[in-house]
């Protein structure tokens, strides 16, 4: 299986494992299949004699089926009805969410991907009978691409990853070590200048490392923002973070 590596600002990647090829193809062909169901159903619902259906509805009952993966990767977090079933998703450069616009420009690239024989058809009818064959230039490149990325994930600066492991993500709330006591006094004040999105990376290596009891881990985290924000302590390095954490919380909440 293969792995991506996504540097953090401590010198420590968070690691995805990608998705197969074959749970993508896999998952495309399942969202045609979800596709084609609409279809059916919404002909069915409405009755509707294709030689007499009005331009504009015929529009307007196909959006969903155009813009199929744009609007599920948009609203579900990177994921269609196929890659919820099959336990991948679309990630950033970062690890976290894709973008509205990272989503927009992988729905555009399948033009490219999948559909650009069907494209061809419209210049010449010679290309009509190889339309079909037009998935093949995405599966190629998931295929043979090291990080199975496919045009539109190389355009969007994106990756699909498995959600079978479990992944640390830059997304997480970071509060669950907020404190609301009116007495707390700040240990470390040179926590403020680091990010959230720093610190979501700390507390998702922190609980990594007390989950698996790997000290290894902890050692190495306390160091590295020790370095960073110049600080001097020789304690317990899981309390030294959690205390980190716990500041940078109680910094941030009360300004």
């Amino acid at each position: 299986m293969n792995t991506i590596s996504i540097p953090t600002f401590l010198n420590i990647d968070l690691v995805f494992a990608t998705g197969s090829a074959g749970r993508r193809y896999g998952a495309w062909a399942i969202d045609w299949l979800v596709k084609l169901g609409y279809w059916w159903i919404a002909v069915s619902i409405f009755s509707l004699n294709f030689d007499k259906i009005n331009t504009f509805f015929s529009f307007l009952l196909f959006m969903p089926v155009f813009f199929y993966t744009f609007i599920f990767e948009s609203i579900f977090k990177g994921q269609t009805i196929g890659k919820m079933l099959l336990g991948i998703r679309v990630i950033n450069s970062t690890g976290g969410e894709p973008s509205v616009g990272q989503c927009a420009v992988r729905w555009m690239f399948l033009f490219v991907d999948a559909y650009v024989f069907i494209l061809f058809t419209f210049l010449s009818p010679v290309f009509a009978g190889i339309a079909v064959f037009g998935p093949v230039c995405g599966a190629v490149l998931i295929a043979v691409t090291k990080k199975n990325q496919r045009m539109g994930d190389f355009a969007a600066q994106t990756f699909i990853v498995s959600t079978k492991q479990q992944h640390y993500s830059i997304d997480d709330t970071i509060y669950a070590y907020a404190t609301k006591r009116d007495n707390y006094v700040v240990t470390y004040p040179q926590v403020i200048r680091l990010s959230d999105k720093d610190m979501t990376i700390i507390q998702n290596l922190l609980e990594k490392a007390e989950n698996y009891i790997d000290y290894e881990l902890a050692a190495k985290l306390a160091t590295h923002i020790k370095k960073v924000l110049k600080i001097e302590s020789s304690g317990d390095n899981y309390v030294f973070l959690t205390t980190l954490l716990k500041d940078y919380n109680y910094l941030s909440i009360n300004g």
